[in-house]
């Protein structure tokens, strides 16, 4: 809420890996809008599987004794499929945002269920982004954004630990006490805090510590999953396994909101083994959405038919190249980096990303994120070409040099 500073772009339209402004620009769509956009905007099949299912039933709640056919499908399938660890069940949301409430009100759970009352802090990564509602704005990985609502943080019981560093990360786990510390999380590949793959060895470093001293470690996978490294997720590309896995984005590739958590047997298994009439309350009203749960049906038809994960490794390695010895020498530029088809051109200080964005529009017809602190944020669609992936690295390695000209004039 407040005024909205400088320049609104009006997206009327997207055809494929494009969008059309209210004033007649299309612009290739460089950041998959909000990293969603996965396979293009106007796929006809997921629209049309959406239009049908609508006609035959838009939804119906799946708890307190109800289901849906096309929500247990979609777990069905999931599970069997394309979990991130053997043995998945699949509890859905409506967003990324509520895929993190429901994984660390999980967590907590877990530890109460066996009477460890005192394990409930969720630990979280400087720079990490876990979603707006009340725990995903706990754990925002920037302490001014975390202060917003009144003491240190929205939920207490919260904290962050460092981005990189293993060590000291075992070194903050000793000082809050492992008989406190319910969950860690991370993004295995930060996203909107800035475009940063793990250090060597550092989520390694996080199951282990985890499983020392009997913490979950839940994977946020909201950007990462479903494809964007080239592999379904990103624990896959790392070889790290966790306990929980959080997705959205990549499921239906905003057609539809929809999001969720993967989580392993040793977490859903008590509530059978242990007490079959326990319940984990988290009935929302529009857990597992029947047409969205349609759409990711679809998607899903979509990656695997037309092979996109091993378009993605293609792309990705065009990408890293291009960045890597053309992007990274262009002067203005003071890092650029990349894994599948997430990046990002970090800009020398002064020059104002937005402004560049802004020039990257008019004199290449590229649609790319500006981040706070100087940067662009990268996220082709899968569905781009080698000349639309061409086309964003001439743009990135011509514009951000004038730039650099004007601020030396």
């Amino acid at each position: 809420m407040g005024a909205v500073q400088g320049h609104q772009t009006m997206v009327v339209r997207g055809e494929g890996p494009y969008v059309i402004t209210d004033e007649g620009e299309r612009l290739y769509d460089a950041s998959a809008a909000l990293w969603y956009a996965n396979i293009g905007h106007g796929d006809e099949r997921v629209i049309e599987a959406v239009a049908k299912q609508m006609r035959e039933l838009e939804t119906f709640q799946i708890w307190g004794g109800f289901l849906n056919p096309r929500a247990a499908e979609l777990a069905d399938r999931l599970a069997a499929d394309h979990a991130p660890f053997e043995n998945a069940k699949v509890l859905f949301g409506a967003g990324g945002s509520d895929a993190a409430e429901l994984a660390f009100k999980l967590a907590r759970l877990h530890f109460q269920r066996q009477g460890k009352s005192g394990k409930r802090v969720i630990l979280s990564r400087e720079n990490a982004y876990h979603g707006l509602h009340a725990f995903g704005s706990a754990v925002y990985g920037n302490m001014e954004m975390r202060g917003l609502y009144g003491g240190e943080s929205l939920i207490p019981e919260t904290g962050l630990i460092s981005r990189d560093d293993i060590v000291a990360v075992r070194a903050q786990v000793l000082e809050i006490g492992p008989e406190n510390i319910a969950a860690i999380t991370a993004e295995p590949i930060i996203g909107s805090g800035g475009v940063f793959p793990p250090a060597e060895g550092y989520l390694e470093g996080l199951r282990a510590l985890c499983d020392e001293f009997d913490i979950l470690l839940v994977f946020d996978e909201v950007i990462s999953g479903f494809g964007r490294t080239g592999k379904w997720f990103a624990s896959d590309y790392y070889g790290v396994e966790p306990d929980m896995t959080m997705f959205a984005k990549g499921i239906t590739c905003g057609y539809v909101p929809l999001g969720g958590v993967f989580v392993a047997p040793k977490i859903w298994e008590p509530f059978w083994a242990d007490d079959p009439g326990a319940v984990y309350h988290f009935g929302i009203t529009y857990s597992g959405h029947a047409s969205a749960c349609a759409a990711a049906l679809t998607v899903l038809d979509i990656l695997e038919e037309d092979q996109l994960l091993a378009r993605v490794e293609r792309l990705g390695a065009r990408l890293a190249d291009g960045l890597q010895n053309r992007v990274l020498v262009t002067p203005g530029v003071k890092d650029a980096r990349s894994v599948g088809l997430i990046g990002i051109v970090e800009l020398e200080a002064g020059i104002d990303a937005r402004e560049l964005s802004l020039a990257m529009r008019k004199s290449h017809g590229v649609l790319a994120r500006a981040l706070g602190g100087g940067a662009i944020a990268l996220a082709p669609p899968f569905i781009s070409t080698e000349e639309e992936i061409d086309n964003l690295i001439d743009a990135l390695a011509a514009v951000p040099a004038r730039f650099t000209e004007t601020a030396t004039l």
